[in-house]
């Protein structure tokens, strides 16, 4: 039983883990990329009127749940005894990576929410620039911790041969 919740913990943190990529590597190609293009100022207004309002809720939901997914792989990972050792390098390190991404989305969204509250262009300009090179963290760590989520859940998806009644024993 506990290695079938194992694997189901790992794919879990894989799911999200690729959902978070996915969301990072967006922000960071597709939209902080547009602020490049039309400027601060009309960047931040779309921001303030749709990314932030529902981006309040959605971010925080998806970095807490992925870093719990990934925290409760890895300490099912280490508990389960059954699970394979292979698993405990690329589990550990995705939770790791995890907290890697918390930690920078510390530094990044103190400047995020600052366009909320700003209309002065330099101040604008600051806050995006900062969450830029944050946002540029948090992207390179999702990055890392999804390969090791894919390695991890390789990892757990291997199941030993059985022997069966018309297999050959050794």
């Amino acid at each position: 039983m506990k290695t079938s919740v194992t694997r189901g913990l790992v794919a879990a943190a894989t799911a999200l883990g690729g959902i978070a990529t996915g969301t990072s590597f967006d922000k960071s190609i597709v939209q902080l990329q547009a602020w490049n293009r039309v400027g601060a100022e009309p960047w931040a207004t779309y921001g303030r009127e749709a990314g932030l309002r529902k981006g309040l809720r959605w971010y925080p939901a998806m970095g807490i749940g992925t870093l719990l997914a990934n925290v409760a792989a890895a300490i099912a990972v280490h508990r389960d005894p059954k699970a394979p050792s292979a698993a405990a390098l690329p589990t550990y390190a995705a939770a790791l990576l995890a907290i890697g991404h918390m930690l920078a989305t510390a530094r990044a969204a103190p400047n995020m929410l600052r366009v909320r509250h700003t209309e002065d262009p330099d101040s604008l300009k600051a806050a995006l620039e900062g969450f830029t090179r944050w946002q540029a963290v948090r992207t390179g760590l999702d990055a890392l911790m999804f390969a090791a989520n894919l390695w991890s859940l390789a990892s757990v998806a291997k199941r030993e041969p059985r022997r069966g009644l018309f297999r050959m024993t050794g």
